[in-house]
């Protein structure tokens, strides 16, 4: 119970803090008549979407792991179509010109609470142990040089060096693309592994275990590369 609850209360906690801070943000980005109609929609974007995983995570279909691969199809993918319309839709540009450099760098410190989550699934055999820090999962690095980085490469909300933020958010992209091929390799491909059966617990397919492929993992991908549109804003 309290491994299910340390999801639910990590993915609340990061909701409201998108939203919050998007409020803060839309106030210097939009005029007056755009900002109710900006945050009705990201309300709405945002816990609508928790909604969704929530309820199509309760029918139990991500316990099947056969092919094709529900988890990546409907959970990830969207999230991924989501990313190509907010970064290539001009209307979000004052946004993103109005979000300190340093926001989506700090943000991502949440990966640290993240990897004691998974580490814990493992030891109650929900996850595999590879997908852990006991494994090949180094993503809790990024977690914890998150606010290294924000801190000691900035001055000014201007990066120092905006090629070592690159680099820094390039290896955030590499361990969570680890992560995942491990999560989708060893549910759906473990032949791979020479193992007969999936090694990641049908339990992990139910809510609210699947907030990590749903929301958790999007939400540190997301961040990424609003950093590297930043970054290149910032170059221009």
């Amino acid at each position: 119970m309290m491994l299910q609850a340390g999801f639910i209360i990590l993915t609340v906690v990061l909701a409201i803090v998108l939203f919050v801070y998007s409020v803060n943000v839309v106030s210097k980005a939009y005029s007056a008549d755009k900002r109710k109609r900006f945050l009705f929609k990201a309300a709405l974007v945002i816990f609508g979407w928790l909604a969704y995983v929530t309820f199509i995570s309760l029918t139990g279909i991500f316990t099947d792991t056969s092919l094709p691969p529900r988890i990546p199809l409907l959970l990830v993918l969207p999230t991924f179509l989501f990313f190509i319309y907010f970064f290539r839709n001009r209307h979000f540009k004052p946004l993103i010109a109005q979000t300190p450099a340093t926001w989506p760098v700090y943000f991502q410190s949440f990966r640290i609470f993240v990897e004691l989550l998974i580490w814990q699934a493992y030891l109650n055999d929900i996850l595999p142990k590879e997908a852990s820090f006991e494994g090949y999962n180094f993503d809790v690095m990024i977690g914890i040089t998150a606010p290294l980085v924000g801190y000691f490469l900035f001055r000014n909300g201007v990066p120092k060096s905006k090629s070592l933020i690159i680099l820094w958010n390039i290896a955030g992209f590499i361990t969570l693309a680890i992560v995942v091929s491990i999560l989708i390799s060893q549910a759906y491909f473990y032949s791979i592994w020479g193992l007969t059966e999936s090694a990641v617990n049908k339990g992990f397919g139910l809510f609210p275990y699947t907030l990590l492929a749903g929301f958790l993992m999007p939400a540190a991908m997301f961040m990424h590369i609003f950093s590297l549109v930043k970054t290149k804003s910032l170059a221009q």
